[in-house]
């Protein structure tokens, strides 16, 4: 384990978030089995533990949340310097032995897990006959485990960082563009580019369609805007991701065949990595975010107020990060194609 300070401060996080999420965790297997409708001593008492549990969750995401983005950094622009050989992320998370990627993924999903359980906690808040709070217990007894494997698996990635064997993520990032270039019968690397290209305006074309769609307020046909919406940024986020780094990221570095998501997180390249994935994140979590608001709100007549608001905040959201992602990834291409005459594709 490196004693770093950034690695440090991602362990005391992921520490601070799992005590609250224990603690969280217990009151809701509580509520999920002992919840009742009379105001009994032992139901007065069970509510003051779900409001403070309800706090301790919050505490707990925010934790989590902060760690995770910690960690992106240390393995973006701290632990490189001390892996031989590491250029980026990808040397670090090669100098893992393959944990890191694993851990990252966890941490994902378990944010968007808790992210879900807030949305349904927040909401159910604003009524006192709280017709969520089981919903809400079942959706944070789900997200617990998943950020104890997290936690555990980055511990592990930690652990396991060997900082005496050199590596070469280069060598990595460059394998795989030759596997893909045979693969694809050697093909012209604009041609291989050619699907990317189609493929994420025309993802962004259509989010952004279903988003101004699902702005237009009631009508029997609001579920089903909105649903488009959450599908169109479920397919999104992953072609926009491997379109960024198959193809957009090029007018970035102003080389091609680099396809290395982690030297956009560097600043050599103006950082510029930490908006457009945060863009891309921002689509992923507030489009189905927009769906279930508005799910929630037809089902219980006493939160559509709150949650027609949510789904407005969620779909301005999604909005945002779409126009994020488009000024970032496209507008380098364009400006590009006017300064020399030609795109640059690979």
């Amino acid at each position: 384990m490196i004693p770093h300070p950034l690695v440090l401060a991602v362990l005391g996080c992921d520490l601070g978030a799992l005590l609250l999420l224990l603690y969280a965790g217990w009151v809701a297997a509580r509520v999920v089995t002992n919840w009742q409708a009379d105001a009994t001593p032992e139901q007065l008492r069970l509510e003051r533990q779900t409001e403070a549990a309800g706090l301790a969750g919050s505490a707990a995401a925010l934790l989590s949340l902060l760690g995770s983005l910690v960690l992106v950094v240390a393995f973006a622009g701290a632990l490189p310097g001390l892996v031989p050989g590491a250029m980026c992320g990808t040397g670090v998370l090669q100098a893992t032995g393959g944990r890191g990627e694993r851990a990252l993924a966890l941490r994902l999903l378990a944010l968007l897990l808790l992210g879900a359980w807030r949305l349904v906690a927040r909401l159910d808040a604003r009524t006192p006959r709280a017709p969520l709070v089981r919903t809400a217990a079942r959706l944070l007894l789900l997200a617990v485990p998943v950020a104890l494997l997290a936690g555990l698996d980055t511990w592990r990635a930690l652990a396991a960082l060997d900082v005496h064997t050199p590596v070469d993520c280069c060598a990595v990032v460059y394998r795989h563009a030759h596997e893909a270039a045979a693969a694809g019968t050697q093909q012209p690397a604009t041609l291989r580019a050619v699907p990317w290209i189609v493929a994420s305006p025309l993802a962004a074309l259509v989010l952004g369609v279903a988003a101004l769609a699902a702005l237009r307020r009631g009508g029997e046909r609001s579920a089903r805007r909105t649903g488009l919406l959450a599908l169109a940024a479920l397919a999104f986020a992953p072609i926009a991701t491997l379109a960024l780094v198959r193809v957009w990221s090029a007018y970035h570095y102003g080389v091609l065949q680099h396809h290395c998501p982690w030297c956009l997180l560097l600043a050599t390249h103006d950082l510029v990595g930490y908006p457009l994935f945060f863009a891309i994140l921002l689509v992923l979590f507030e489009g189905p975010t927009a769906w279930l608001a508005q799910r929630l709100g037809e089902r219980h007549a006493e939160l559509a107020a709150a949650a027609a608001a949510r789904t407005r905040r969620a779909t301005w959201g999604t909005l945002i990060g779409l126009a994020l992602y488009v000024a970032l990834a496209f507008g380098p291409a364009l400006l590009w194609r006017w300064r020399h005459g030609v795109w640059l594709h690979g």
